[in-house]
């Protein structure tokens, strides 16, 4: 409990004016024509079909930067960039997602590794296999990640071995694929009290079927999981010079059992030949996935820093002052020490919810307590530097540099 001398009984006003800092120690950036042969260059796809290159942006003086806006224009010659604050970008759109974007630049490429980066992804659960992510994609994804929230576009991340539509009937399954994939396998799990045949075909049109040529498969009565593998070119509907092949939109599993047998078909799943399993690299889609998830997460837990002087009593010592914000922050004070409710001085982060009290100099009525929210990973509540062009129908950038929120509360009583 607080001593008597913390509790001064005078219930004289006090007002918090909140200030965020706007300084950054870097004066001026200058931003070059990007190299085309690049070798952390890369391309991704987007649902409606548009694709975009994505890089790094590196300004000098040797910062790395990601677009804020993905129909901003690049420069052609030296342009000069200014660092702002977020309120600064010019794309109105992406002014509400600054929680999102901090998470993002904190938690990926170039702030973490691509090792340990990949180590977490694998971990969330959304990349499998032992090889880790190359430069290029981690920045592809990463790019693609803030595009999701700055411009509302969505990377393509559907998978092309799911069919879109299944259709089931007498004696036979229907699939309809997104696109014409060639198959390179096909799995059925099943029950039957009796023994099943199963054929695999194909369609154009879903209407005229063909048999896919050594693709049946014969399974005893009972459970089990069955896998097929399809022959190179099985499922090719035509080969054209300079073109990928293409399969067929349509395949059909057709089941063949005596009259009355029971069979029950619990899934079918199947491997691509030819292509990966997305129109993007997978381990772009796992990282995006991954950042996505983090960056809506963040945004729910995201608290803006505060200190509440509702209870606050002047007296000797002014408070209490109850602290908000998501992690715990450094507090420092002009014009007097920040102290805890046994009137001892604060040396540690303050964490959320905490009360604090404030011991102003002899005759102070105005101090000024800054709480530096760290920009540490895994964290939440920093803030992202931005750089603005003087010229402004240039892309605005977000730096690569992690940054603690500085702010200012100016305390009058």
């Amino acid at each position: 409990m607080p001593s008597s001398s913390l509790l001064a009984p005078t219930r004289t006003a006090v007002t918090v004016r909140r200030t965020v800092r706007r300084d950054a120690e870097i004066t001026r950036m200058t931003r070059y024509r990007g190299g085309t042969y690049s070798p952390t260059v890369d391309t991704v796809v987007f649902t409606d079909g548009t694709t975009a290159r994505t890089d790094l942006i590196r300004l000098n003086p040797n910062i790395d930067a990601y677009s804020l806006d993905f129909l901003g224009v690049a420069p052609t010659r030296p342009s000069q960039y200014r660092p702002a604050n977020w309120s600064a970008v010019p794309n109105v759109a992406a002014r509400a997602f600054e929680a999102e974007v901090d998470w993002i630049i904190r938690n990926s490429y170039p702030t973490l590794g691509t090792v340990e980066l990949s180590r977490r992804v694998r971990g969330a659960g959304h990349l499998s296999g032992d090889a880790h992510l190359a430069e290029h994609e981690a920045i592809a994804a990463t790019q693609a990640a803030i595009w999701h929230f700055t411009n509302g576009l969505r990377l393509d991340n559907r998978p092309l071995n799911v069919p879109v539509a299944v259709t089931t009937e007498p004696g036979a399954i229907t699939f309809e694929f997104d696109g014409e994939p060639q198959l390179g396998s096909y799995t059925v799990e099943l029950t039957s009290d009796a023994a099943v045949s199963l054929v695999l075909q194909k369609s154009v049109d879903g209407t005229s079927w063909r048999d896919v040529a050594a693709s049946s498969l014969n399974v005893a009565a009972g459970y089990g999981r069955h896998r097929r593998g399809i022959g190179v070119g099985a499922t090719a509907s035509d080969s054209r010079p300079g073109r990928q092949h293409r399969g067929y939109r349509f395949y059909r599993l057709q089941v063949i059992a005596d009259s009355g047998a029971f069979v029950d078909i619990e899934g079918v799943s199947f491997t691509l030949d030819g292509s990966g399993n997305y129109r993007n690299a997978e381990r772009v889609v796992a990282l995006y996935n991954h950042l996505v998830a983090g960056a809506e997460a963040a945004r729910s837990l995201t608290v803006v820093p505060r200190l509440i002087a509702d209870r606050a009593v002047v007296g000797d010592v002014v408070g209490p002052f109850r602290f908000e914000a998501t992690d715990a922050a450094a507090l420092t004070a002009v014009g007097g020490t920040l102290v805890d409710a046994a009137g001892q001085p604060i040396t540690t982060p303050v964490v959320p919810g905490s009360d604090i009290y404030l011991r102003p100099l002899s005759g102070a009525r105005r101090v000024t307590v800054t709480a530096s929210v760290p920009a540490a990973q895994n964290g939440f509540g920093g803030r992202v530097i931005t750089g603005v062009a003087h010229d402004s129908s240039l892309t605005p950038v977000a730096l690569a540099v992690p940054t603690p929120t500085v702010i200012d509360f100016e305390l009058t009583f």
